[in-house]
């Protein structure tokens, strides 16, 4: 179950991407592996239901970490070249996430994040937008690459503008 994003911000920068890899694309291929191993008894069955239900610290789990961090680390650069920007002061980064249900109201928020006092942009906007990630179930390492990959590119393209972009995350 991926996500999507599509962004727009100065000088005409557009950047969308369907069905971005996150967790829950993990999460499949670890059951997967678990039923694959399950033994074909009676207590093989119980205690796979157990460790699914309950899941272990894995592999799976140790490589999402690590993606995680180097993802947190990559977007603070990201967006600490942006605040480097000649015009950055007057900028923003605006994200919205939204995730939809079936049967009851979606769910999301909205994080606004300004260049400016500037001290951490990095640490800053996440703050700002972590919130609103957490309220979407967003808040994983696929998102995390998909907003590195967007503010890098709209980094090489707004050049001596102003830093204005609104990234929209659905699920």
């Amino acid at each position: 179950m991926g996500f999507s994003i599509f962004a727009a911000g100065t000088n005409n920068f557009h950047y969308a991407k369907d069905d971005c890899l996150d967790d829950s694309d993990f999460k499949v291929v670890e059951i997967m592996g678990k039923l694959q191993a399950m033994e074909p008894t009676k207590a093989g069955v119980i205690t796979t239901g157990i460790d699914i239900a309950q899941p272990s610290a894995g592999i799976i789990d140790a490589m999402q970490a690590m993606a995680t961090m180097q993802f947190l680390h990559l977007l603070n650069n990201a967006v600490s070249f942006l605040a480097m920007k000649p015009k950055a002061r007057e900028g923003w980064i605006f994200v919205s996430a939204r995730e939809s249900h079936l049967l009851w109201p979606d769910t999301g928020d909205n994080g606004e994040y300004k260049f400016y006092p500037g001290d951490n942009p990095g640490h800053e906007f996440m703050k700002k937008i972590g919130p609103a990630l957490k309220a979407a179930d967003m808040a994983d390492w696929g998102v995390l690459r998909e907003l590195v990959i967007c503010l890098s590119k709209f980094e090489r393209k707004v050049g001596n503008a102003v830093p204005a972009i609104t990234i929209q995350l659905s699920h």
